[in-house]
């Protein structure tokens, strides 16, 4: 999906780069040469190998981090929720500040060399003072690097987006039809990112995300982790499949489920779970509430009426 280079702190990169051009200096030093030539050499070496292990480390970070604006639109949503968007822009742009003014220092400092003019430590001080000033920069997207491995790995694939409110059952289900290795635990938000498991059915591969818990509020005082099953819902769904829990208070359940299809273009089903815990009158109630939806009954922890729910989504 991503391929992100190492990214070092400011301390390590100085350090590292420094430790190489010391090698280098001690191995021209070492040759049968006059000591004039040894030492000119030496700095040569020192300046040339140093400037190198700094440029392709901040080569690296400045090719492969992925562009924020070329990024598809659901990746983009994602980062946006995560970090911040223009502090992303500008510690890319310090990065590549930093490696065009060691260029720069570097093709002088071994001109000013060639004409016995310098011995590079200005080279070793200007150098590391421009690295020292991207520090934060460098830390920043050390932790923008770990946002991005976490994102899930999305196939083209026929897209069944499960919603709901938190602790309605979505993680069980997903993890029951789909063997996915998904935690699950009875406290809301249990799932603060997005979950991805498959389904394959006469050779048609499906993917089935897990998304975040919502409630019922306004979009402005939503937290991260339901934006982030906004973004699933915008940007993935080819089906909703929006799950009820008959035991918790049905009428903020059924306004969002009101909002979530007025929101998204894309048809909603609407299934309610934990059928074998609560007294059919319930089920029937939850029922008159939607009399323009088709509601299918289930138990999450079954997977073989999971299987069912899925087989109602996909065929319909």
């Amino acid at each position: 999906m991503f391929r992100l280079p190492y990214v070092p702190t400011s301390k390590e990169l100085i350090d590292n780069a420094f430790r190489a051009g010391r090698k280098e200096a001690k191995k021209a030093r070492s040759t049968g040469k006059r000591r004039e030539v040894r030492m000119k050499q030496s700095d040569f070496r020192r300046v040339e190998e140093a400037s190198k292990f700094i440029e392709s480390s901040l080569k690296a970070v400045v090719k492969n981090f992925p562009s924020f604006d070329a990024l598809n639109p659901f990746y983009r949503s994602l980062l946006n929720i995560k970090v911040d968007r223009n502090q992303y822009k500008k510690s890319l742009g310090a990065v590549n500040w930093c490696l065009d003014k060691v260029v720069e220092l570097r093709r002088r400092e071994l001109a000013s060399i060639r004409r016995d003019q310098s011995s590079g430590k200005e080279f070793l001080g200007r150098t590391s003072s421009f690295v020292k000033r991207i520090s934060k920069d460098l830390d920043f997207l050390i932790h923008v690097k770990q946002v991005i491995r976490s994102f899930p790995t999305l196939e083209d694939a026929p897209t069944i987006v499960v919603a709901g409110f938190p602790n309605v059952g979505k993680s069980t289900f997903v993890r029951n039809l789909t063997g996915s290795d998904i935690e699950v635990k009875h406290y809301p938000f249990t799932t603060k990112d997005i979950m991805v498991g498959h389904v394959e059915v006469r050779h048609v591969r499906h993917q089935i995300i897990d998304s975040p818990g919502l409630l019922d509020r306004p979009m402005s005082e939503r937290n991260k982790i339901e934006l982030q099953a906004i973004a699933s819902l915008e940007h993935l769904a080819n089906k909703i499949l929006f799950i009820l829990d008959p035991t918790q208070d049905i009428e903020p359940q059924i306004r969002l489920l009101g909002e979530v299809s007025g929101l998204f273009s894309v048809g909603v089903f609407v299934a309610v779970n934990k059928v074998d815990s609560v007294p059919g009158d319930r089920i029937e109630r939850i029922k008159s509430l939607l009399p323009s939806k088709e509601v299918y009954g289930f138990s999450a922890n079954n997977p073989v009426e999971c299987a069912g729910v899925f087989g109602w989504v996909r065929g319909a």
